[in-house]
């Protein structure tokens, strides 16, 4: 006979009072066990308003986790259904801002997250006993690290790249980078040095004006490739930027007074995770990303930092800064019943991906 659970779960969402102050608190003062910006409550409430609130493909599962009637844990998630026609062809459960949000995971303060996360799964499959779980981007500090269920599928995730701040001086992490690198980057520092026109600056908390400017220079950019393109995206992370205070950072490279290079940064827990960036095409000749990324590093470092973190992408420049590695793995975990479907839902959406990529 199974024992009973320590915990009780309960759904609820996010306009529950309790569970947001003891989420920021937990969050603002490090006592998380999985400690990255992308656990805050403003990266998860914000994407469920733009991303699930109104879409009827999409339900919120925000799972609350109470041990000793004090909470201790909030899962993120959202129940994802695929319609043939009027009929509901098959349902599974995925982190909120799954692919987008670059370490997703539950938020807890418990030290033991595998038994915790076993009680998740029992309180799932009462809920939604024909859905599957996929987890994506699990690394080895998730809290899923070491879930294990029976039946449960692994199979490699992403690569994701961070330079340690903290080995050595500004020199010692200069002379990691590869000798193209090591060029491009004297190079910039002598512009910035000996033309005025040209400066850099850090912008914490940074100005709407600025925010809108780095959306504009990314989609002229990338034009139809810019994930600025689709406006939703585009009103999403303006709303975040505008929730986040000191945790944004815009990284800016200025000619005559005017932005020509930006790049947002989201800054938690010791780590500047770099996300996206916009450049003016006419200052193509300056290598300003180079400049950026130099300047940002030695900004983060002075600061106090521990770590530049390049996310997921395995991009050749983010190669050039001798980062450390680290490879995710994904967990799909079967439903409670009907798992004939699953496995037919799965290929389907496997078809469906590789006619993509062709």
């Amino acid at each position: 006979m199974e024992r009973e659970s320590a915990y009780r779960i309960t759904n609820t969402d996010f306009e529950d009072a309790a569970l947001k102050n003891w989420w920021q608190e937990a969050y603002r003062s490090g006592r998380l066990l999985r400690n990255s910006f992308f656990q805050s409550w403003e990266w998860n409430s914000t994407w469920h308003d733009h991303y699930v609130r109104g879409d009827a493909r999409r339900k919120l599962v925000l799972l609350r986790v109470e041990r000793e009637g004090a909470i201790v844990a909030a899962v993120p998630l959202f129940l994802q259904e695929r319609k043939a026609g009027p009929f509901t062809a098959w349902r599974y459960v995925l982190w909120i801002a799954d692919r987008l949000s670059q370490y997703p995971d539950m938020v807890t303060t418990e030290t033991a997250p595998t038994e915790l996360w076993h009680a998740v799964l029992r309180s799932l499959r009462t809920a939604f006993p024909d859905a599957w779980l996929t987890l994506r981007d699990i690394l080895p500090d998730s809290t899923a690290a070491e879930f294990t269920p029976e039946g449960c599928e692994r199979s490699r995730g992403e690569t994701y790249l961070r330079v340690d701040l903290t080995e050595g001086n500004e020199e010692t992490l200069f002379g990691r980078c590869a000798p193209h690198m090591q060029r491009e980057i004297v190079r910039a520092r002598r512009m910035l040095e000996k033309d005025d026109r040209l400066a850099w600056s850090a912008h914490v908390a940074p100005s709407a004006a600025l925010t809108e400017r780095l959306i504009v220079l990314n989609r002229a950019r990338f034009g139809d490739a810019s994930w600025f393109a689709d406006r939703r995206n585009a009103d999403f992370f303006t709303a975040l930027c505008g929730t986040l205070g000191n945790e944004l950072l815009l990284s800016v490279i200025s000619y005559d007074g005017e932005a020509v290079h930006l790049m947002a940064s989201y800054l938690h827990g010791g780590t500047v995770h770099y996300v996206l960036s916009g450049m003016d095409e006419e200052a193509k000749r300056f290598s300003p990303g180079t400049m950026n990324l130099d300047a940002t590093m030695r900004w983060a470092r002075q600061e106090g930092f521990r770590h530049f973190d390049f996310l997921r992408g395995d991009e050749g420049y983010k190669r050039e800064f001798s980062p450390e590695e680290r490879t995710s793995i994904h967990l799909t975990i079967p439903a409670a019943r009907g798992k004939a479907r699953q496995t037919l839902a799965r290929a389907a959406q496997r078809g469906k991906s590789a006619v993509e990529g062709i």
